[in-house]
C-alpha cells in the first residue's frame, strides 16, 4: 500500500517536472515575446509617423527647411 502511494507521488512529481514547469516557462517566454512585438510595433509606427510628417512638410511649395547655418534676421524692437 505504501509502495503504491509512493509510486503515485513519484508520478505526480514527474508530471509536474515534465509538463507543468515547461508550460509555465513557455507561458512566461510567450509573455515576453508579446511585449517585445508590441514595443517593436510602436517603434515602427513612430518611425512611419515621422516619415509621413517629413514627406508632408517637404512636399509643400516653400516647405523646405532653411539651409544649415542660416539664421533669420531678428525683428526690430520698435
Amino acid at each position: 500500500m505504501a509502495s503504491r502511494r509512493r509510486d503515485a507521488k513519484v508520478i505526480v512529481m514527474l508530471f509536474q517536472i515534465f509538463v507543468e514547469v515547461p508550460a509555465l516557462v513557455m507561458a512566461e517566454i510567450a509573455w515576453y515575446l508579446r511585449v517585445g512585438v508590441a514595443l517593436t510595433c510602436l517603434i515602427v509606427l513612430f518611425a512611419v509617423a515621422i516619415a509621413a510628417i517629413c514627406l508632408a512638410y517637404n512636399s509643400r511649395p516653400g516647405g523646405h527647411s532653411l539651409p544649415h547655418g542660416h539664421r533669420p534676421e531678428p525683428l526690430p524692437l520698435s
